[in-house]
């Protein structure tokens, strides 16, 4: 079996597209000590819920503790002992999660795939991947890079994925690995994407502008993330490395103070992680949810004016050679009440524009950019 990836391992969730199928998870993980009994035995079920439940015994050498562990929706259903990124450290490229994340998620999706091809569970799947991912700028080096790929392509993985009570052994070997720096797939996701991508921005400029009409802009990129946000420049289709950085912003840290504060309001009676304060928050129905709400209004504001005031000195260390301010990623959609008309009045003052991408683009542009890549340079054979 052979397999093209575009993988954007975020702090919140993991996002991949694999062949043509974009499929996501937390990215959160629980060791185990033994597997669970599982009470499901019916085959087709268990498939189509096998990335909702999953199980996976994972011996790598590029982890530090091979092992039994829930992954993602599966880990997230439980508080206790729940393992997800540090933001405020960093380093993605030489954390555990990322890999676990990526193997046990291939692992599943080359289960499905194959038993889609036959209708029936193989005892084991030899599996080609080559694959495109990103780390943050605030981290991003040649070395880094390097590192991150070699995690993946010295050895091969061995993923024993459980479907149901059967054991089903991948063998993922990585053919190319190719990493770069966050941010600067979106352009290509931009380029190639849709009109509708550009409603905010032709409503409020007047104009009736194609995504093609960006390909020779001076774009200030501002992908507001989980655990950073990532401040890229590009001229035309290049990045100017040596001004692109990072800093840890975004919804992580926001919602790690409002879960603080969610939890001093009950008197410390819940032990919860990010992931599960934003399930709350999404979820009306929850008896917590309005001081969810409530408490993330509050923790929002002040990291979206830390944010502002950088992209106010990123302007600035341009020197102004700046036509567009571009604002993605899934911090976009958290931050916007408090951030968007203040950008715009700072871009007014300075006589650039904001290009504020919509709710329904925001969150995917750095997966569907290194899906563009993997398309149309890197793996045009397996297009």
């Amino acid at each position: 079996m052979k397999l093209v990836v575009a993988n954007d391992i975020g702090n919140s969730e993991t996002k991949m597209i694999v062949n043509d199928t974009l499929i996501k998870q937390p990215s959160v993980v629980k060791r185990l000590l033994s597997k669970p009994n599982v009470m499901e035995t019916n085959v087709e079920k268990n498939i189509a819920n096998l990335l909702d439940e999953l199980i996976v015994h994972v011996t790598s050498n590029a982890m530090k503790r091979s092992g039994l562990y829930f992954i993602g929706k599966r880990a997230n259903m439980t508080a206790d002992k729940v393992e997800n990124m540090n933001i405020k450290l960093g380093n993605k490229s030489k954390h555990d999660i990322p890999v676990l994340m990526t193997l046990s998620m291939l692992a599943a999706r080359s289960v499905q795939l194959a038993y889609q091809e036959n209708q029936e569970l193989p005892s084991s799947i030899s599996v080609d991947v080559s694959m495109t991912t990103a780390i943050p700028a605030s981290e991003y080096s040649a070395d880094q890079a390097r590192y991150l790929e070699g995690r993946f392509t010295s050895n091969d993985h061995v993923v024993i994925v459980y479907v149901g009570e059967t054991p089903v052994t991948v063998t993922l070997h990585f053919q190319t690995v190719k990493v770069t720096q966050e941010g600067i797939p979106a352009l290509y996701a931009l380029l190639e994407s849709e009109n509708e991508i550009l409603k905010n921005y032709n409503e409020h400029y007047k104009k009736q502008a194609v995504p093609k009409d960006f390909a020779n802009k001076r774009i200030l990129h501002v992908d507001i993330g989980d655990g950073t946000t990532e401040y890229i420049y590009t001229v035309g289709m290049n990045p100017v490395t040596d001004v692109c950085s990072g800093e840890k912003r975004g919804v992580g840290h926001a919602t790690e103070e409002a879960t603080q504060l969610l939890k001093e309001e009950v008197g410390g009676f819940l032990n919860l992680n990010r992931q599960q304060f934003m399930d709350i928050f999404r979820d009306p129905s929850h008896n917590l949810h309005d001081l969810a709400v409530r408490f993330m209004q509050e923790a929002r504001y002040s990291q979206a004016q830390r944010i502002l005031e950088d992209i106010q000195e990123k302007y600035s260390d341009i020197a102004g050679n700046v036509d567009v301010i571009a604002v993605y990623g899934g911090g976009s959609i958290q931050f916007k009440e408090e951030l968007y008309e203040e950008l715009l009045d700072f871009a007014n003052t300075v006589h650039c524009e904001v290009l504020w991408i919509p709710e329904k683009y925001a969150v995917d542009m750095n997966v569907n950019g290194l899906h563009v890549i993997n398309e149309k340079i890197l793996f045009k054979q397996h297009a």
